[in-house]
């Protein structure tokens, strides 16, 4: 996995302003494996910027509280994606946890439209604004999905429950859009007072026009529209993690419920996943910051 791109720039926040994030997007693109060192704790492969969709609907408004999803919200959001299997789950499982996780990312909102052919040009600077977000997931629906030709589907649903889009209050807009730079921000994640995520912005693995070109080619049109949001993807240090030898192991398991089996076996006495009850808070530096509990 390359390290960060020597062409990117850092963005002092001093050269932008601030003002209350107004977040109302009617997509939500979101990328993956996007910092080497947390393609190294899932057992990635190589692979860098998958790219999903994340429901709109799962943005936190108002409270503060996010529910940790039920066996039988579980259950429904496999159905939609796949009733067979979601009958099989069912039947095997009368406990279902959610293998509850977190992930601090960099958000950015669309300030204008943008399409491929422009984000393809290496001069392009794209007209963002930066927030700061936690990505919430049902590892559990995330896990079905390994080894599918339609896994992201199923990286969608995982963290497109009610309330899975955390965003915190602050947007942060540069002065002068600038070609291949970046907000040079430091991201923290806390449970319950311990940290548990610590990255900087500048140690992706793309620029912001990189991300934003990945995203652009997942969408049919190759258009991200004004107002639309992009989760930049997380560093390490999320409660979900796999050796590389396990996943390939993992990956000669028959059947998508046994693969299931053992990833909860593995973290059923996992102290990191979250619990209702437990506090998470956000830091984005100049973004602000936003804590939840979890019911």
């Amino acid at each position: 996995m390359r390290a960060t791109p020597a062409t990117m720039r850092p963005l002092d926040a001093r050269g932008g302003t601030t003002r209350p994030l107004e977040l109302a997007p009617k997509r939500v693109h979101a990328l993956g494996l996007t910092y080497a060192a947390h393609i190294n704790e899932t057992g990635g492969d190589g692979e860098a910027r998958v790219v999903f969709d994340k429901d709109a609907a799962s943005l936190l408004r108002g409270d503060d509280a996010v529910e940790s999803p039920s066996r039988d919200a579980l259950i429904a959001a496999i159905a939609r994606l796949d009733a067979a299997l979601a009958e099989r789950v069912a039947r095997r499982f009368v406990v279902l946890p959610p293998l509850f996780d977190y992930e601090v990312e960099l958000g950015f909102v669309l300030l204008d439209e943008v399409r491929v052919v422009q984000l393809e040009q290496p001069d392009f600077a794209p007209p963002i604004g930066y927030f700061v977000a936690n990505d919430l997931s049902a590892r559990t629906v995330q896990v079905l999905g390994e080894g599918r030709a339609d896994r992201m589907r199923f990286w969608g649903a995982a963290k497109s429950f009610p309330g899975f889009l955390v965003a915190g209050p602050t947007l942060w807009v540069p002065e002068t859009p600038q070609a291949d730079a970046i907000l040079d921000v430091t991201l923290t994640l806390t449970v319950n007072g311990e940290l548990r995520q610590r990255g900087r912005t500048m140690d992706l693995v793309a620029t912001p026009r990189e991300l934003l070109l990945a995203a652009a080619r997942a969408v049919p049109s190759g258009v991200l529209e004004k107002g639309d949001a992009v989760l930049t993807g997380t560093p390490s240090g999320v409660a979900f993690t796999v050796a590389a030898w396990k996943r390939a192991l993992a990956s000669l398991l028959p059947g998508r419920t046994t693969r299931l089996a053992a990833a909860l076996r593995a973290h059923a006495s996992n102290p990191r996943m979250l619990e209702p009850g437990d506090v998470v808070e956000i830091d984005g530096g100049v973004l602000g910051r936003r804590r939840i509990t979890i019911v």
